[in-house]
């Protein structure tokens, strides 16, 4: 397939919710700066679900964070757009906001929700399920006390939460781990978010309390509209719930497309690799665990030229050890960082 070299990381799209453009988050350190987000432009289109894959320390949770303007210190975010377009009007760069201000704590909870990774840290330990729910509702919605927590009790048992008057005064240590997580989306959703962000919400949870709730995401999905930004390294969860997929490796995407395309015909040898590692049921003799050789660099020791050259086996020596291959683009909503991308010689 042809590549088209691409004038810009990203192009408009007017269905798009979100426009992500040139986004750089860097982290400065005693030992040096950490390019935690490098250059990073993707879409997300109403109603669909993108899942961010990559190994550890690829920049994925940063990215998520990234969007909402929510960088530790001593993090900063240098450059880009994240272009938040709710509805047909001009869109509005949220990185142009006062992260403190006003504007921003309005989008946040209300509009788009983040859901972490681990959930005993975003519940506070003491305060019941029911005084964070109500406090949320009222906050964003304006609503009174009663009816908030009706909606909190409702929000609960829509998320499969049996018994939801009475986990409303428990507190989060009394709860499982699954119905914590539970208890997140429940947080999250109950505003009517357009977006939510979701932060490797599965990691922790075993396989069947894991299956529960990525069924819970894709109902939130079909029966509320909303878009998704599902973070992950699963390659598994992304096959079962992504439209889209975004492949990074150390700040950068190097793939990104449907997610049919991306699993029967990937470009990049990263993503080739992630896949071929995949464990699968063998029949007959069982066989070694593909893996990828090597290690993801330190952040304070990038490889010149192509991010992934020490570790691939199309490398060229004098071509991706020299130079930084462009993003370029294979069809209408394909793209690819890589100079031999699909295998081309």
């Amino acid at each position: 397939m042809r590549p088209i070299l691409m004038d810009a990381d990203v192009m408009s799209e007017p269905r798009n919710l979100i426009e992500v453009e040139d986004l750089r988050t860097h982290f400065f350190t005693d030992e040096g700066v950490v390019k935690a987000v490098d250059g990073v432009a993707f879409t997300i289109p109403a109603g669909k679900t993108v899942c961010v894959v990559g190994e550890s320390g690829s920049g994925k949770s940063m990215t998520g964070r990234s969007i909402l303007n929510m960088i530790p210190y001593p993090g900063r975010i240098l450059e880009g757009a994240v272009k938040w377009r709710p509805n047909r009007a001009e869109p509005t760069n949220l990185l142009s906001l006062d992260p403190k201000g006003k504007a921003i704590r309005a989008i946040r909870g209300n509009d788009i929700a983040l859901i972490s990774q681990e959930p005993m840290a975003a519940l506070s330990p003491v305060h019941t399920i029911g005084n964070q729910m109500v406090e949320t509702i009222r906050l964003h919605l304006g609503k009174g006390k009663a009816e908030a927590r009706e909606r909190a009790a409702a929000m609960l048992a829509k998320v499969g939460i049996p018994k939801p008057e009475l986990r409303l005064d428990q507190y989060a240590f009394q709860l499982s781990g699954g119905m914590r997580q539970r208890v997140c989306i429940a947080l999250a959703v109950a505003c009517e978010p357009k977006l939510l962000i979701a932060d490797e919400p599965t990691t922790a949870l075993d396989v069947t309390t894991q299956a529960n709730i990525l069924d819970l995401f894709q109902e939130l999905g079909d029966d509320l509209g909303v878009s998704i930004l599902f973070i992950t390294h699963d390659l598994g969860v992304v096959a079962e719930i992504a439209d889209q997929v975004v492949v990074m490796y150390l700040g950068q995407v190097v793939e990104q497309g449907p997610v049919e395309q991306i699993f029967h015909d990937p470009l990049h040898p990263y993503t080739r690799a992630l896949l071929g590692s995949v464990p699968r049921v063998a029949r007959g003799r069982a066989k070694r665990l593909n893996t990828i050789r090597g290690m993801v660099p330190s952040p304070f020791d990038r490889p010149h030229g192509c991010l992934f050259h020490p570790r691939c086996d199309l490398f060229e020596a004098g071509l991706c050890d020299q130079s930084v291959p462009p993003l370029q683009r294979y069809g209408d909503d394909r793209t690819a960082r890589c100079f031999k991308a699909g295998g081309a010689g």
